[in-house]
């Protein structure tokens, strides 16, 4: 990568980065606590995380330094974005799609970590290369504007790549990946350059981030995710979450000093 950081910053970079994966796990299967199989799920985030750090140095060679030096993008570029991101469903299918996955139903869940992992580290590669006092735009080196960027993206990179990953494992369990793994890749694509053009050139395309994650979480958290459970247990985790809705308009209506019911208690 050729930038000259100070030990202690590139540490405290990649601490940020990972925080993507605290926010997105916390926020997409917290509550699918004890539903889901954790082991498949922390194998695969791992997965992720060697998957993302590969991905970044290609990202890095391909697009990053040309247009950081010469603040020019080309056709090729994106295209190469795109084939990256072609090439990351490719790899997240063939892990997604091994028997010892499938026969457990985690391909949802594990896709949605490994999704995480790969999305922080590469967030955390990005922001050490804007750590660089060369950094062509204003915010370069290691400053709080830089920082507040970087942290930006990693509340949201993350998310959406765990998002995608969701889906391409609720398409196996359903038995259509084929067709899910061509789109998927094809949204990758567009996440890297959306976040590359961001931090690179146009830095407003990062609004973009917040209403697509927040989007893609509500079909996740429906939909895909619960496609990782059988059918049983998805209906005592249906059960479960609406019981919690109940309890918490109960509480929020109930006034101070009424007796709690037996059944709230």
């Amino acid at each position: 990568m050729g930038v000259g950081l100070p030990q202690y910053q590139v540490q405290i970079l990649i601490a940020l980065g990972l925080l993507g994966v605290y926010v997105g796990w916390r926020g997409g299967m917290q509550r699918m606590a004890g539903f889901y199989d954790m082991p498949s799920a922390t194998k695969h985030l791992a997965y992720g995380l060697i998957l993302g750090a590969f991905s970044a140095i290609f990202i890095d060679q391909l697009f990053i330094s040309t247009v950081a030096s010469t603040g020019v993008v080309y056709v090729e570029f994106i295209l190469l974005m795109f084939f990256i991101g072609l090439f990351q469903a490719l790899l997240f299918h063939f892990l997604l799609t091994r028997k010892g996955v499938r026969i457990l139903y985690a391909p949802p869940t594990s896709g949605w970590t490994m999704g995480l992992g790969m999305g922080a580290i590469q967030a955390s590669y990005l922001m050490i290369r804007m750590a660089d006092p060369q950094w062509p735009l204003w915010y370069s080196g290691f400053n709080l504007y830089m920082i507040g960027f970087g942290v930006w993206v990693t509340f949201f990179m993350p998310a959406l790549e765990a998002i995608i990953g969701s889906w391409q494992g609720s398409s196996i369990v359903e038995k259509k990946p084929i067709s899910v793994m061509w789109q998927a890749g094809i949204f990758r694509g567009f996440i890297l350059i959306l976040v590359l053009l961001g931090i690179t050139t146009q830095p407003i395309l990062l609004l973009i981030l917040p209403p697509a994650a927040l989007y893609g979480f509500s079909i996740a958290e429906k939909k895909w995710l619960p496609s990782a459970l059988i059918p049983s247990v998805r209906q005592e985790y249906e059960r479960t979450i609406r019981k919690s809705a109940e309890r918490a308009k109960s509480k929020a209506n109930r006034q101070l000093g009424e007796l709690v019911s037996g059944s709230e208690e």
